[in-house]
């Protein structure tokens, strides 16, 4: 195995992928160090993955009036693929419903329910066929660093990767170097702690997570009718409950991870209880942690990018982060083909994707506010949530917006209607303006990204963007 390459990536998520694959189809050599069986990539079940991030990447998706209106018929996801990608059901609109059922509001899902295992292969037939190198069951265990400790100094200049068959160690050199790890962050965590970009991910930005795709028991399901919705909030996280075919239900939750309450799996549980239609049999499934936390303030240092959850490019209300990372891996191919054409890699040369994601993309600003939405309203009583709910304070266009990872800034005729319909909730009322106040701050903030890499700049824009988070704490 050669130790020396122009670019190396430490896992095969779908950011990575996507990351190494553009970055080969511009002529860069690229290698991929991944630890598991490449037949093990990918969960067990299927994701509401972002219909615009897969065709921003090049998949083909089914129209949305070709969805939800009766089982949509596989496709693949290229035409020269016969494996499909998608299930038989999606849906462009979802019943959004309180957490006490009182009440329900009718939202745009602007997702599509995407086998994830069949995308993960996908995507490494992609990057392959532009030339990218595979090492499967080689971990990733170390970054090799060059410089000082701090942003401006420090280097990046390769991996350390073991074998996991013979268990030997070897060291890799790069010229640039991604981390696609995970929530884990191996790479990005084990930097010194004067890069102010280390900071491991904490137990209050996960949500536990528990699916179960069952079987129905086709003589009960008359009477047992069932449709696809969503609970939010419910349980500090929400609920959901998407028929998959005429034979399959899918039924999960995600819960705030060290929530005073019962677990997803338990909640689960309990549904199923309720509706006879919904046997013991399992499909698939399965669960653990999800991470809705924020991203490090800088996804960059010196020959080295961050992409996919070990940045936390993920959708905070909903966790849903394939296609956080799949756009994050576009973004940095784009800042690192740029970077090598002028034949650098130091942070100056790779800044462009920071802006790209924080701003240009609007992902990074949007993601920001909606942590600390999520994290002030995540603490109001579910008797409260029902009432917002009843009383359209939680309207249909706003959890369109939220839970497809869009904040939306109240204008003054919403702060209005939200002060006459919760008069009579005067602290209920000042969490919301709270929530509402500090998540549009952190929105301009972040708008406000230093356009390009100057220490002090960038170290006064940091202390500002802990200041507006703590007050969500």
């Amino acid at each position: 195995m050669p130790d020396k390459y122009q670019i190396v990536v430490a896992g095969a998520g779908p950011g990575g992928c996507i990351f190494a694959r553009d970055l080969a189809r511009a002529g860069l050599d690229v290698v991929v160090f991944e630890k598991e069986n490449r037949d093990a990539l990918g969960h067990n079940w299927s994701d509401a993955v972002e219909r615009i991030a897969l065709q921003a990447i090049g998949i083909d998706v089914p129209a949305e009036d070709t969805v939800n209106r009766g089982p949509l018929v596989k496709k693949a996801g290229v035409a020269d693929r016969p494996a499909a990608i998608f299930e038989e059901h999606a849906y462009p609109d979802m019943e959004v419903w309180a957490p006490d059922y009182c009440c329900k509001k009718e939202i745009q899902f602007r997702y599509i329910t995407t086998d994830r295992r069949a995308l993960a292969q996908l995507l490494v037939d992609q990057a392959m066929a532009a030339g990218v190198t595979f090492r499967f069951r080689q971990e990733v265990i170390a970054p090799v660093t060059a410089g000082g400790s701090s942003l401006s100094e420090i280097s990046v200049t390769g991996i350390e990767v073991r074998d996991l068959e013979t268990q030997r160690t070897t060291t890799v050199s790069a010229s640039v170097t991604a981390d696609d790890t995970g929530f884990a962050s191996v790479l990005r965590t084990a930097l010194p702690v004067e890069t102010g970009i280390a900071r491991p991910f904490t137990e209050d930005e996960f949500a536990l997570v528990h699916r179960t795709v069952r079987k129905r028991d086709p003589a009960k399901i008359a009477g047992d009718r069932i449709t696809d919705h969503y609970r939010y909030p419910y349980r500090t996280g929400y609920q959901w409950v998407q028929t998959l075919n005429e034979e399959e239900i899918d039924i999960g939750a995600g819960i705030k991870f060290n929530a005073d309450t019962q677990g997803p799996q338990e909640t689960v549980e309990r549904f199923i209880a309720r509706h006879p239609s919904i046997t013991g049999t399992v499909v698939r499934g399965g669960g653990g942690r999800c991470l809705v936390g924020r991203s490090p303030y800088s996804l960059v240092a010196g020959g080295f990018v961050i992409i996919g959850d070990a940045g936390s490019q993920t959708i905070p209300m909903t966790g849903c982060g394939a296609g956080g990372a799949m756009i994050g891996g576009k973004l940095a191919a784009k800042a690192v083909i740029s970077a090598a054409a002028e034949g650098k890699t130091d942070i100056a040369a790779l800044w462009p994707y920071n802006l790209d994601w924080f701003v240009g993309s609007g992902r990074g600003a949007n993601y920001a506010a909606l942590t600390a939405l999520r994290s002030i309203l995540q603490k109001l009583p579910e008797e409260s949530n029902a009432f917002l709910f009843k009383k359209d304070v939680f309207s249909g266009e706003m959890l369109t917006q939220s839970i497809n990872g869009l904040f939306q800034a109240p204008t003054l005729p919403l702060m209005l209607k939200t002060f006459v319909r919760c008069l009579t909730r005067p602290g209920l009322l000042m969490q919301l303006n709270k929530a509402t106040t500090l998540g549009t701050a952190l929105y301009k903030h972040y708008q406000r990204y230093p356009a390009n890499w100057n220490p002090d700049i960038f170290q006064q824009w940091c202390r500002t963007s802990d200041r507006l988070f703590s007050k969500a704490e």
